[in-house]
């Protein structure tokens, strides 16, 4: 999965697209119309609205996500003037990450609007369901649930040791795919970095607790650190309960945060 190459215009809209001549221009027409749309978003954040635009095939693999990114103002306007814009920078980080071997959804374009800044990524939908769903296909399971958590660990923790930090490594931002050996696709990766050193620790442990402060159906503070022990593995080769310990803490003061706003 490498950089977007294929260079096009379309009212106002300066556009990098994959090399997929089939589909392209199939769904850039769709893409651009929800930028002025009042359709109901699949997800919306302080950052950007994302839109789900199912396949007419009914195939959820054909769906695509369009992520419309607000105008940046004030100081992060500022920001911008000294690095990457944030569809270059996601498109550099997907294809890192899909070079070093982590599933990430592949993206089919991305986009400026030259008069308003708004920018815009389309990528397709990343293998894999969401915890939630499937968690819940696991219940009767306790031996496979435990092997799918201890298998999280283990990638975050690789993740890690490949020098990449998430910008936001919630559950919600992990599609987990169900199989004997069980497999991750990370998403949302428009705030991923590969980490200076000296700033690593503080944010994998940021990280750490981004993935364990939510609640899951089934999922016990056991579990939590069934994940974080074979996450320090993964990281170290080795377990201790300092990590354990440190991230716990953290958690409780997180959630008591939380259940006291």
């Amino acid at each position: 999965m490498g950089l977007l190459v294929n260079r096009a215009e379309r009212v106002g809209w300066r556009l990098a697209i994959a090399d997929e001549s089939r589909t392209a221009p199939e769904v850039i027409g769709a893409v651009l119309e929800l930028a002025g749309s009042q359709c109901a978003p699949f997800r919306r954040s302080r950052h950007a609205t994302t839109f789900l635009l199912q396949s007419p095939s009914g195939k959820a693999a054909a769906d695509l996500f369009v992520k419309h990114f607000h105008p940046l103002a004030g100081r992060e306007r500022l920001k911008s003037w000294f690095r990457r814009a944030r569809r270059l920078r996601t498109e550099r980080m997907t294809a890192a990450l899909s070079a070093a071997g982590f599933l990430v959804p592949p993206i089919l374009l991305h986009g400026i609007h030259r008069a308003s800044r708004r920018e815009v990524i389309v990528t397709w939908r990343a293998e894999g369901e969401g915890p939630i769903w499937a968690l819940r296909g696991l219940r009767d399971s306790l031996g496979a649930k435990r092997a799918v958590l201890r298998a999280l660990g283990a990638e975050v923790g690789r993740l890690h040791r490949a020098g990449f930090i998430h910008g936001d490594l919630t559950p919600f931002n992990i599609r987990i795919v169900r199989a004997e050996r069980p497999r991750f696709a990370f998403i949302d990766n428009e705030r991923t970095r590969l980490n200076p050193l000296l700033a690593r620790k503080r944010r994998r442990l940021r990280n750490l607790v981004q993935l364990g402060r939510f609640e899951l159906p089934g999922i016990t503070r056991t579990d939590r650190m069934r994940v974080f022990r074979a996450y320090e593995v993964a990281l170290h080769q080795r377990h201790s309960r300092s990590l354990e310990h440190r991230v716990a803490a953290l958690l409780r003061r997180r959630m008591e945060g939380t259940a006291n706003s």
